[in-house]
């Protein structure tokens, strides 16, 4: 039971990556070398325009990243004979990339903003630096070697589908008293 477990959550990665990731590839090219090369152009140029359709991209990309990685995890659990909604795979998938984002964003928090701190700040920096340091370890070791951050954000959907479909499992049970 442990090893088929642990082969559907390898599988579930996988799928989930590959299948974000070509999604991904998909909507940049065709929004890159279609709609905003061709049917745009040099069309709009006002900042509002801009970001609006820029905005628009960015959600439909990430939408289809989402719900690709969501439906190759699923139909890989199906195989396995797990039958996971897709909600709580899109859930956690969803929340994936934003965690490497706080991740990354821990490597370089310039605690030098904080200015002189006063008696609360000088107790609570030090333990926020630890805290931040720890959480961001693997992070750190990841960028130190010289290995591509873009891999996490590859396995963030899929691990992230993962925690949020486990949690919600986790959760139902603890409420029904199973």
């Amino acid at each position: 039971m442990k090893k088929n477990s642990v082969t559907l959550t390898v599988g579930q990665i996988v799928a989930g990556g590959i299948i974000g990731l070509v999604g991904g590839w998909v909507c940049l090219f065709v929004f890159e070398n279609f709609i905003w090369q061709v049917l745009l152009g040099d069309r709009i140029n006002h900042g509002f325009w801009v970001g609006l359709f820029l905005l628009i991209s960015l959600v439909i990309t990430y939408g289809v990243v989402i719900m690709g990685a969501g439906v190759g995890m699923r139909f890989v659990s199906q195989r396995f004979g797990v039958d996971i909604p897709l909600k709580s795979l899109c859930s956690g998938a969803f929340l994936g990339p934003p965690a490497v984002v706080g991740l990354l964003a821990l490597l370089n928090v310039p605690w030098e903003i904080f200015g002189k701190p006063n008696l609360i700040l000088a107790l609570f920096i030090p333990v926020l630096k630890t805290l931040a340091y720890i959480i961001s370890l693997p992070m750190r070791g990841w960028v130190s070697v010289g290995l591509p951050v873009e891999i996490w954000y590859v396995l963030a959907v899929p691990i992230g589908a993962i925690v949020g479909y486990r949690l919600e499992v986790s959760l139902s049970t603890r409420d029904s008293g199973v």
